[in-house]
């Protein structure tokens, strides 16, 4: 249903900025703030119980007439009274959910890593589109290469465009016994290509990843926490595949774990960074800016290797109460960008 809220206080009419479909309004609560002053008009539809605070408000601005304003208003009386909402300049915004790929089931020992698909739906417009791993492993048994490597890419990269899917995440330990390569490389590829790409299955991490692309602009790296040196004060991060985009040097090598297909040592530049994750249900996050340190490369980890700075609260955190195994590893410091989005979600 959709409220439209307009002042007499101002002289000029003010129209919808842009249509809404029907389809949309009438699953979700939209209050059209056209002009300043209709603060008080908000109240008065709340207060006849026809706007429900336990499911999100849309506020679309007019970009007219103290619009925006009044909209900061009344979401943040939204808020003070324990409800969601969202300012809705672009009807972009309300075109279409977001669709994630989830190719295979997630892997077996993700045991805590599972997700809340109605929070999901309710609070970031997103919905889960499964996809069987048949779809990849009916390539059969590809070249244990690059080709093959590539073979997997392509393939992905078709299911994604055949399921309009906005990121993807592979059960790519799967691939090891069936086509007898990895997803190293199609992951990689797809997060250059701005389509955020997870391993595992882990929908998570997938998330996290997401968000990170659309706040930043840049892919993440998708990392298992390895090492903590409290001497130091510093943490080690590893796996087996990343943005080439994110990298100074790279050079293919094996998967870790399997020792066959192909893999990638990437050596990421040292400076800024934020570490983060987000849970499945949406309600708890961690999110650090952090400075990448140095590279290395030891046989015995998965093949990309960084380590990063660690004060003792992250160092606790990590120790006593982490979101997972997986977090997410993005250029530049975004810590308060971060934090006010996850404010307006959770």
């Amino acid at each position: 249903m959709i409220h439209i809220l307009s002042s007499s206080l101002h002289r000029e009419a003010v129209e919808m900025p842009f249509a809404i479909s029907p389809q949309f309004a009438e699953k979700h609560q939209v209050i059209a703030v056209l002009t300043g002053g209709t603060e008080n008009q908000f109240v008065e539809i709340l207060s006849n119980h026809t706007i429900d605070l336990k499911e999100p408000v849309y506020l679309v601005v007019s970009g007219q007439s103290n619009s925006l304003a009044a909209s900061l208003e009344i979401l943040t009386y939204i808020r003070q009274h324990g409800g969601r909402g969202i300012v809705v300049d672009n009807p972009s915004q309300l075109d279409r959910s977001i669709r994630l790929g989830v190719v295979g089931e997630p892997s077996d020992w993700l045991i805590a890593s599972g997700v809340d698909e109605t929070r999901l739906r309710e609070r970031l417009n997103t919905e889960l589109v499964r996809i069987p791993i048949e779809e990849i492993t009916r390539l059969g048994v590809v070249d244990g290469g690059l080709k093959g490597a590539e073979q997997i890419y392509h393939r992905l990269k078709e299911v994604v465009e055949a399921n309009g899917l906005d990121g993807v995440t592979l059960r790519c330990f799967d691939l090891l016994t069936t086509v007898r390569n990895t997803g190293c490389i199609a992951l990689s590829k797809l997060n250059d290509d701005g389509i955020p790409a997870a391993c595992e299955g882990d929908i998570p991490a997938l998330i996290t990843m997401l968000m990170a692309h659309r706040l930043t602009g840049c892919p993440g790296f998708q990392v298992n926490p390895a090492q903590i040196d409290d001497a130091n004060g510093e943490m080690l991060f590893a796996h087996c595949t990343l943005p080439l985009k994110m990298t100074t040097r790279h050079e293919l090598t094996t998967h870790f774990e399997s020792g066959i297909g192909v893999a990638i040592h990437g050596e990421l530049p040292t400076g800024d960074y934020t570490i983060v994750k987000i849970s499945g249900d949406l309600q708890e996050a961690y999110i650090h800016d952090v400075q990448l340190l140095r590279n290395q490369y030891a046989p015995n980890l998965c093949r990309t290797q960084v380590w990063v700075s660690a004060d003792a609260g992250m160092r606790h955190y990590f120790r006593t109460r982490p979101v997972g195994n997986h977090h997410v590893l993005v250029p530049g410091h975004h810590e308060k960008a971060f934090r006010e989005w996850l404010n307006n979600i959770v």
